[in-house]
């Protein structure tokens, strides 16, 4: 072999490994599925509402108890799992899945586009309306409140609902007061410091509970579909999460804990507003 030839070769072979490198460097080591994470852990970390009776709310007890903890006990079981509930609110639900605190949010999130753009969302699991709650007698119609000052909760997808539902009738822009704390948000509505407040119409129904003065307006700003959420760009976390939540479905467990904590014969009664996307 000349040494032309050699020097050519060992070039080429030079070449070929700074290319090889340079495209291994620039290819992210593949992440962990948060599906082997919680399947070597034995637990899985859900965010939970500890605030919104009857779906999630910690009892006089101290037990966590509601329709949205039934069902993600249920889910942890059908993945082999044991649970850890974390406590969220409407404004730590989303920013526990980004910082990896929890590792799903069964916190009766509304699924938007706007959150959508921020975490994953399981299919639908929970269907209702948000509307307004106001004092007996004073309003009659969602169009009465517009310019009113109006409650709402700080985090709530009903704040840009409601903007935009007065928008797109002509209404007077709202005057909003955020709560962090909804009991504090009917007193204020009991008291005259508000108008309405405007929730999920479930939260609503249980929040006024007894009151005879407090009833809910008739249809809504926002249609509500729950999903669970989920860290971004997870398919397999994601497909588990779905996949459980179609046979709890499939069957007939969804039903029987939906009827335990909203059916004809529970404290506070939402007909079932859905049907869960089931695949073949």
């Amino acid at each position: 072999m000349t040494v032309n030839l050699r020097k050519t070769i060992l070039l080429v072979v030079s070449v070929m490994f700074l290319v090889t490198a340079c495209q291994s460097a620039a290819q992210p080591a593949t992440q962990q599925s948060t599906l082997d994470t919680v399947k070597a852990a034995g637990v899985v970390r859900v965010g939970i509402r500890f605030d919104n009776p009857p779906l999630s709310y910690i009892d006089a007890n101290g037990n966590w108890v509601g329709f949205d903890v039934d069902l993600a006990n249920e889910l942890a079981s059908r993945l082999g799992l044991k649970i850890e509930p974390v406590k969220v609110d409407e404004t730590t639900r989303i920013s526990f899945l980004q910082e990896g605190k929890v590792d799903m949010a069964v916190a009766s999130m509304n699924h938007t586009r706007k959150r959508e753009a921020a975490v994953d969302f399981s299919i639908t699991y929970f269907w209702d309306n948000q509307t307004f709650l106001v004092r007996k007698g004073e309003f009659e119609s969602l169009e009465d409140l517009f310019g009113r000052k109006v409650a709402l909760n700080a985090g709530s997808s009903a704040i840009d609902a409601w903007k935009k539902f007065a928008a797109d009738r002509g209404g007077a822009a709202p005057e909003i007061v955020e709560f962090t704390d909804k009991v504090a948000a009917v007193q204020a509505l009991r008291d005259g410091a508000v108008d309405g407040y405007a929730e999920d119409g479930i939260t609503l129904l249980a929040l006024a509970a007894g009151d005879e003065n407090l009833v809910l307006l008739p249809d809504g700003i926002n249609p509500v579909q729950f999903g669970i959420g989920l860290p971004v760009n997870d398919s397999a976390w994601r497909d588990a999460v779905n996949y459980a939540l179609q046979d709890i479905w499939k069957d007939g467990t969804y039903l029987t804990l939906y009827n335990k904590w909203l059916g004809p014969n529970a404290d506070v009664h939402l007909p079932l507003g859905g049907q869960m996307e089931i695949w073949p």
